[in-house]
């Protein structure tokens, strides 16, 4: 379940998340919170993500997922 809801948080950050958040660092944070609860303190390479100021490696790395399926 866990890998599931992983990626239809990915997929939701990667097409509309970043137009209804003022910034996109916010949806970065609300993902995390979200990613934390399910996989615990893994959740912090997912906040590794969050470094890149450009958002590039967000669009390709789907971190969540991977780190949910690390925890399943």
């Amino acid at each position: 379940m866990k890998p599931t809801i992983a990626i239809l948080i990915d997929i939701f950050d990667f097409t509309i998340g970043r137009l209804l958040f003022a910034t996109s660092f916010a949806g970065e944070i609300n993902g995390l919170i979200l990613v934390y609860i399910m996989s615990g303190p893994r959740a912090f390479w997912c906040a590794v993500e969050d470094i890149d100021v450009t958002e590039q490696v967000d669009g390709f790395i789907p971190t969540m997922t991977l780190v949910a399926m690390a925890s399943d």
